[in-house]
């Protein structure tokens, strides 16, 4: 690797994202979020919403009011109750626009979970995955989970998958409560929550503007150029077609 550091010698942990990096892009867009978005209305009428995330939802949503978007503004023309019919409409738009936003990450993961322990959904996960992560245990490195989605959806992922329940190769995981995936500080406070120096964590990514935050904080950085995956522009990070290549350079 970069300055002649063997990575066996340095390396401690692995962070690893998951859309586009362990699982492929069409199996969260094409299957995960539309489950959600069916079965959001039913799931509402009848989930009790703490004050907490009220706020949040109606804060994000007079956001969204304050743009005046057009688009916005067709679906939502005029939003004065806040019903439970209102809030899973809202909700459901921001699955469409692939919104970061916690209270809704939170509430797709009890969806899912619903869904997975009723057999009905089930993870699709790349190939190479299962050995990479043995690779690492048997090697003395840690695997840890970074993700936009809730840790519990994280979970829910790695245990009901097509190669059985993987979660016992992970450590930990982490979602945007450490802060935003594009953001240098959120890397600097995962790395201080695992007592690590950063220089002691790779971070696999399918999106260059993550690995530059996780490059910023002091981590190494491997961009994932998976089937489906986004294109990205023009970098210096190493780039990987399957995770298990990572341990055949260096």
């Amino acid at each position: 690797m970069a300055n002649g550091v063997v990575w066996a010698e340095k390396m401690k942990a692995f962070l690893i994202d998951i859309e586009g990096t362990t699982a492929p892009i069409s199996f969260v867009h094409e299957v995960l979020f539309p489950f959600a978005r069916n079965k959001m209305a039913s799931f509402i009428e009848t989930y009790e919403i703490d004050l907490h995330e009220f706020t949040e939802i109606k804060h994000e949503f007079e956001r969204d009011i304050a743009k005046a978007d057009p688009e916005f503004l067709k679906i939502f023309p005029k939003m004065v109750s806040f019903s439970k019919k209102e809030i899973s409409t809202y909700l459901c738009y921001l699955i469409d626009v692939d919104r970061k936003f916690s209270p809704l990450k939170a509430i797709q993961g009890k969806i899912w979970k619903e869904g997975y322990e009723q057999g009905v959904l089930k993870s699709i996960l790349f190939s190479d995955l299962p050995e990479f992560l043995k690779n690492a245990k048997e090697k003395g490195i840690l695997s840890y989970v970074y993700s936009s989605g809730s840790v519990q959806a994280q979970i829910l992922i790695y245990k009901y998958s097509n190669f059985g329940d993987l979660t016992g190769f992970f450590t930990d995981y982490f979602d945007t409560s450490m802060g935003g995936k594009k953001e240098v500080q959120s890397y600097l406070n995962i790395a201080h929550h695992l007592n690590l120096d950063p220089g002691e964590i790779v971070f696999f990514t399918d999106i260059v503007e993550e690995g530059i935050a996780a490059k910023g904080a002091g981590m190494e950085a491997i961009i994932l150029d998976r089937p489906g995956n986004i294109e990205q522009p023009a970098h210096d990070f190493k780039t990987l077609k399957d995770l298990l290549s990572f341990f055949r350079f260096g």
